[in-house]
């Protein structure tokens, strides 16, 4: 029987230059050994968006916890549902979790970024070598990333793909932005430098670490 893995990855932060407000560069891998046992999991993510205010739309957590964009029009308790929606996702569905992050000086992100993520995938390598297929999912939005996960997987395995997709077009992109997101706000966390927003919308930086942040280590492969 064909072995194969399923990965779907999002960022956060920029290749920019270091500046107060992108103080890391992240990347999230969201893991997926068997989309079958995975399917109960995304009926159910449907069935709880179904009806919501703005559960149309694919969940970006960035603006949702900022109230900006298809949720401006939300009060806290709405937003709040969404988000405990997706968090659910990403910890009762069989997936584990990799990321990664570095931060950002004057020093070339792409190279600090090409370093990490090539340990990231040699830490992991036996994990990847005993699948015999390995699809990874993007949606492009940063060339520069894009360039550096072609390279460093075409340097390590023969037999990967890379697959455009969209947030919309499956829940498991979403959970990307999600576990990106949290790689950014337990570093914002330690760092004691939680926006106003992101203080209020996780009531305080005890609950945030207690709560979610603690939930996603237990995810981590």
């Amino acid at each position: 029987m064909t072995k194969e893995l399923s990965i779907y990855i999002d960022e956060t932060g920029d290749f920019g230059p270091y500046d107060s407000n992108t103080k890391i560069y992240g990347v999230a891998f969201v893991l997926c050994e068997d989309l079958d046992k995975c399917d109960p999991y995304l009926r159910k993510f449907y069935r709880r968006l179904k009806g919501k205010e703005a559960g149309d739309f694919p969940i970006h957590v960035g603006p949702l916890i900022r109230r900006e964009g298809p949720y401006s029009g939300l009060n806290y308790e709405s937003r709040l549902v969404l988000f405990d929606i997706i968090f659910d996702l990403l910890i009762d569905s069989p997936i584990n979790v990799l990321a990664t992050k570095v931060r950002k000086s004057d020093k070339s992100t792409d190279e600090e970024m090409a370093k990490a993520l090539s340990k990231l995938i040699r830490d992991n390598i036996q994990y990847f070598e005993s699948f015999d297929t390995i699809n990874i999912y993007y949606d492009n939005g940063q060339s520069q990333l894009r360039s550096l996960l072609l390279g460093i997987f075409s340097a390590n395995f023969l037999n990967f793909e890379m697959i455009l997709a969209r947030q919309s077009e499956h829940p498991f992109m979403q959970l990307a932005d999600l576990v990106a997101s949290l790689v950014l706000l337990d570093y914002k966390t330690k760092e004691g430098n939680l926006s106003t927003s992101e203080s209020e919308f996780f009531a305080g930086r005890r609950k945030l670490k207690k709560v979610y942040l603690s939930a996603l280590k237990k995810k981590m492969k």
